[in-house]
């Protein structure tokens, strides 16, 4: 059955928690047009500033690191890397520890991202990201046949990485939202990506299976790959199966985001199980997750008022 639940003001400010010293540097781009031979996308760019909202509220993001590209052409998207590349320089200067994010919606095919009609090959994407020296480089790629990437250099999957509380992790990640013959799917109803969707959820807490506040690299892509994989099994574009290409060395695990950042949150009792929506006073969905009973999750919101509807009696995922 559905229960609605009542409008809730949040004003619960957690104490943030002394975490290593890291900065991020991030690119993001959100590209609805593919090219005149692609149908136009919607939510390309809401996704991307939807992922750099989410790093800022709680990962640490300084929004002066932000690259932030809307609608980007291949030209502007190259720009992007390049200016990347040089406030990398800057900061490893300073000797700051660096991690680099690269996030992409928007089309792609087998061979790389299409951007208004033009082609970034994956092989040089790459090189551009291997050229920015950091600690940790970390991309997501939310595009049809984007599971490609990871067939480069040898790519494959792996059963678990990230695994360690300390912070001396190097190396790399690739996240794609699908495999390499597989279609990317948005969501009317959602208004984004479902994998992007999911990721931010998770980012928020919903992922945060430990129950220790943070949420992992690891965490936040098995709660993506979980949630994509089930909401996209009965759609007309068919399953999609989220991959991953990692190479890490040394102990040490990413933490994506930390709940305790955030200026106020909410507290869903262990008792509580079933599908949440979780909508702002402008009726956005800002998180939509299934929560099994017996956990109790902790969620990073902005300060404001929300609806929460639960639908029960709907197995675990």
């Amino acid at each position: 059955m559905k229960l609605a639940l009542l409008i809730i003001a949040l004003w619960l400010a957690w104490v943030q928690a002394a975490d290593a010293m890291v900065r991020r540097l991030v690119l993001a781009a959100g590209a609805n047009n593919g090219g005149v031979d692609r149908e136009l996308l919607r939510y390309a760019v809401s996704d991307a500033e939807n992922f750099v909202k989410v790093l800022e509220e709680m990962g640490g993001l300084d929004p002066a690191d932000v690259l932030l590209l809307r609608d980007p052409d291949l030209k502007t998207f190259q720009q992007g890397l390049v200016e990347l590349r040089r406030r990398v320089v800057a900061a490893n200067r300073r000797g700051d520890r660096l991690e680099v994010l690269l996030y992409y919606s928007g089309h792609a095919d087998e061979k790389g991202l299409l951007l208004a009609g033009d082609h970034l090959d994956y092989s040089q994407l790459r090189r551009e990201l291997e050229a920015a020296t950091a600690a940790v480089h970390i991309a997501v790629l939310d595009a049809c046949a984007a599971g490609a990437i990871t067939r480069i250099k040898g790519g494959k999957r792996h059963q678990s990485f990230l695994v360690n509380e300390s912070f001396d992790m190097r190396g790399y990640a690739f996240l794609t939202s699908s495999s390499a013959d597989e279609a990317a799917q948005e969501s009317d109803v959602i208004r984004a990506s479902f994998f992007t969707h999911y990721l931010v959820s998770g980012m928020r807490g919903a992922a945060d299976v430990t129950g220790d506040g943070r949420v992992t690299l690891n965490e936040a892509y098995q709660f993506a790959f979980a949630e994509t994989l089930a909401r996209t099994t009965g759609t007309t574009g068919g399953p999609q199966h989220p991959a991953y290409d990692i190479k890490m060395s040394g102990t040490g695990d990413v933490v994506m985001t930390d709940v305790r950042r955030n200026a106020s949150g909410l507290s869903l009792a262990e008792a509580l199980g079933g599908r949440l929506y979780i909508r702002n006073a402008e009726r956005r969905l800002v998180a939509e997750f299934y929560k099994p009973a017996g956990r109790v999750v902790e969620l990073g919101l902005e300060p404001g008022q929300y609806t929460l509807h639960l639908e029960t009696g709907q197995a675990g995922l």
